[in-house]
């Protein structure tokens, strides 16, 4: 049976999670603060923040509200933030504002792009940034990073890493599940001050 518009599935409630640790952060409060102001246990809370539980409305509720968020706009930020997103490429044309030519963007110099990794997938080769600086963070899942000398970098949702000069050869996702990660290479000429 397919999946309605109106389900909210478990890449939902991951960002409805995420969304949630990050206003309490910016509170500065600690799970412990938030667990005795809104009266939901610390357990239930580090639960419903990584995304590992289906919380009930009231639950949901009661840290919205000493959070100062609306449940309706939680519930749509979390499924804009699971929505797919397609990236179209293209250039402008050379364009004059008065003795100003502009260029066309025929050669960028800054490249991004959105990596999402099956389960237990990885990426090689041709398809990984070669030249210039590089920056990834992990928008979800995980992502373990081989460097030409062996070593392995690891990162979690929330981590990022930047790499002026060895970069990665080969991406490995090792969860069972999708991990999504936005890549920044810098082709300028000298990309070392990124």
């Amino acid at each position: 049976m397919g999946r309605s518009s109106s389900d909210f599935g478990r890449e939902h409630l991951r960002s409805l999670g995420r969304r949630l640790r990050e206003l309490r952060e910016a509170r500065s409060w600690s799970l412990k603060r938030l667990s005795a102001e809104s009266g939901v246990s610390v357990a239930a809370i580090q639960k419903i923040e990584s995304g590992d539980t289906n919380p009930n409305l009231l639950t949901v509720l009661a840290i919205a509200d000493v959070l100062g968020e609306a449940v309706d706009r939680l519930v749509a930020a979390s499924r804009k933030a699971s929505q797919v997103s397609n990236v179209v490429r293209g250039s402008l044309p050379v364009r004059t504002l008065g003795s100003l030519n502009l260029p066309a963007l025929d050669h960028p110099r800054i490249r991004s792009r959105l990596i999402a990794l099956a389960g237990r997938t990885s990426l090689e080769g041709g398809d990984i940034p070669k030249d210039g600086a590089l920056f990834a963070y992990v928008v979800d899942g995980s992502l373990h990073l081989r460097f030409p000398d062996g070593t392995v970098e690891q990162l979690g949702t929330g981590d990022s890493i930047h790499v002026a000069e060895e970069l990665p050869v080969e991406w490995t996702n090792p969860l069972a599940r999708r991990s999504v990660t936005l890549c920044i290479a810098d082709r300028r000429p000298d990309s070392s001050t990124f």
